[in-house]
């Protein structure tokens, strides 16, 4: 491991360091000494104007509510009020926005989020992901003394509307039936529904630990920052999935708090948040969802880079923060590694071993929208574990200049494997704030002092890089299978935005590969989700499709599915299991004028 030259006390500065170095008076409003006071009161407040906005925003949209209970006809114009009068107070005060109206300005974001986002949950009857429905099926069974890794998820299809349209299906054809995270993502549930909170628990769960999240932020960050903690808490990219079955939210205050002053320890100068908080705090998100998995290793190599520069061990020091995280997520998962020790780790490690079909908004997309006619999924997971190491290396070598930004790099690795869901590339953003915000600010200078040669840190990154390229040349250009659609029939009464339904596709099937493949087939037209496989029929040739044979199958829907507008394109997706890949026709057209039937 090569570690840059040890830096220097008088090199590092805190950004929290030196704001708690502001005069009690302008702390609230945290005005650094020598800054433009005007110019950053000025920012201030308009960014606290955009945060209640946001109340406006949500206040106003709640009015739309009106019929799920008398209470929303006078929450929502007092809500409203509140908004207008929050916005005014930001222009009128002394300058800094001081601490009881920086908490107003909290309180008020909290309540609205609570109060709109939990009248939505209130009324639903139905859970918008699998993984929601799965975690309260999953809590419910081990509060009846079962086992959730032994048993069938399949009654979370009552929780879910149609369940075809939330499956997480796989490659093979079938779809995901069984627990498939690490316990926390249901242990922690499990209090809640034992009291009692039985309708939509998962939703209301996670909510909570959203605005707990909300409340961290404006805790951890400046004074003169605290409006992003509103801001984010109205966010839609985060609270709609946060609170309508996004399970990831559960993890996100576990992982704030994990990354905030990681650089301490152990060491961390606070005394009610003690060290030992901060690798625990990591290995509970660990055992809630495999998405901080990937935060694991930079922290681990960031603490081993701060005990060198401090003059102590760091092998122990890393080493003693891993056992710490490790020891927390055996914690929450050991009764059920040993109740039955196989059925975990098919679960927990699920979606990193199943052939789960591709999805997502990263580089699969340039195959499940029709651009490189297919992919093999392998390949993608071992370009991103291959960018991963990449990303280490940089870390190690680099870790002056990137300790305030790897938690941001994290999504460019789960930007390229074959799930890239819109969720891993924005859960990490309120942690990352938090950890930019809070680790030490270094002088890059002490890197260019380091006694290793200029070219040898490119030089081991730049290997990894090119291999993970390569590997992502070969995923998209190694598809088993191409398709071609020979015919459409639909029923109904054409209009021009639709009218219509599949009743069948005739589609030709090539195997290029070496070995038999059996394709299973979707097609996908608009939207984002899977809606599930199609029944298929082999009309001539054989099934599985021999190598370097072509067959003929014809495709129904399992149920009613609406065709496409006129104008708008479409394709169909083949999956195969071995190997594991995704084969798609080229883009079809519904045109426009006579239907085909």
């Amino acid at each position: 491991m090569i570690l840059e030259e040890p830096v220097t006390p008088e090199h590092s500065v805190a950004l929290d360091e030196a704001t708690a170095q502001v005069p009690e008076p302008a702390k609230a409003g945290a005005v650094p000494p020598g800054a433009d006071a005007l110019a950053l009161t000025l920012v201030q407040q308009c960014a606290w104007t955009l945060a209640w906005v946001g109340v406006l925003a949500a206040a106003l949209s709640y009015w739309g509510s009106w019929s799920a209970g008398p209470w929303v006809a006078l929450a929502s114009p007092i809500l409203v009020l509140v908004a207008l009068v929050g916005t005014v107070l930001v222009w009128t005060g002394p300058g800094s926005l001081g601490r009881l109206q920086q908490a107003f300005g909290l309180v008020t974001a909290l309540v609205t989020t609570a109060l709109t986002q939990g009248t939505d949950i209130h009324l639903r009857h139905f859970y918008a992901t699998d993984s929601a429905a799965f975690n309260q099926v999953a809590t419910r069974m081990l509060l009846r003394g079962h086992n959730p890794y032994t048993s069938s998820m399949a009654g979370a299809a009552r929780l879910l509307d149609p369940p075809a349209a939330f499956w997480t299906y796989q490659a093979d054809g079938g779809h995901t039936v069984g627990v498939s995270y690490p316990a926390g993502s249901f242990l922690l549930q499990a209090p809640f529904m034992a009291f009692g909170v039985n309708h939509m628990a998962t939703d209301w769960v996670d909510l909570g630990a959203w605005l707990v999240t909300g409340v961290l932020l404006f805790c951890m960050l400046p004074g003169f920052l605290r409006w992003l903690a509103p801001l984010l808490l109205l966010t839609g990219v985060f609270v709609g999935p946060f609170a309508n079955g996004g399970t990831d939210a559960l993890f996100v205050p576990f992982l704030v708090v994990a990354v905030w002053r990681w650089d301490r320890f152990p060491g961390r100068s606070t005394a009610w948040l003690p060290a030992w908080v901060g690798p625990v705090c990591l290995g509970i998100a660990c055992s809630i969802k495999q998405t901080p998995w990937f935060c694991v290793p930079f922290l681990v190599v960031g603490v081993a880079c701060e005990a060198r520069r401090a003059g102590t061990e760091p092998v122990r020091a890393a080493l003693r923060y891993a056992v710490m995280a490790a020891g927390a997520f055996v914690v929450v998962n050991l009764p059920f590694i040993l109740w039955s020790p196989t059925a975990w780790l098919k679960g927990a490690f699920l979606p990193l071993s199943e052939p789960l079909v591709v999805d997502g908004q990263g580089l699969v997309t340039l195959a499940l929208h029709g651009f490189t006619g297919g992919v093999v999924t392998h390949w993608l997971s071992a370009a991103a574990g291959v960018a991963l190491v990449a990303m280490v290396v940089a870390f190690v070598l680099w870790e002056t200049r990137l300790r305030r930004v790897w938690l941001l790099l994290v999504p460019f690795v789960l930007f390229i494997p074959d799930r890239s869901l819109a969720n891993y590339l924005t859960d990490f953003v309120p942690a990352a704030l938090v950890a930019a915000l809070s680790v030490a600010v270094l002088d890059p200078a002490a890197e260019r002092r380091s006694r290793r040669p200029a070219w040898l840190g490119p030089a081991v990154v730049g290997v990894p890089a090119v291999v993970s390229a390569g590997l992502l040349v070969v995923a998209f250009t190694s598809a088993p299978m191409t398709v071609t659609v020979d015919s459409v029939t639909a029923r109904g009464v054409a209009t021009i935005n639709g009218g219509l339904s599949w009743a069948r596709v005739l589609v030709t099937v090539h195997n290029t590969s070496s070995n038999p493949v059996a394709p299973h087939f979707m097609i996908s037209s608009g939207g984002g989700h899977p809606t599930g496989f199609w029944a298929a029929e082999a009309t001539s040739g054989s099934d599985p499709v021999g190598p370097g044979d072509s067959t003929r199958f014809v495709l129904h829907p399992t149920r009613y599915i609406a065709a496409p507008p006129h104008g708008q394109w479409w394709i169909v997706d083949a999956y195969s299991s071995a190997p594991d890949a995704l084969s798609t026709s080229p883009l079809q057209h519904w045109t426009l004028g006579p239907v085909p039937y």
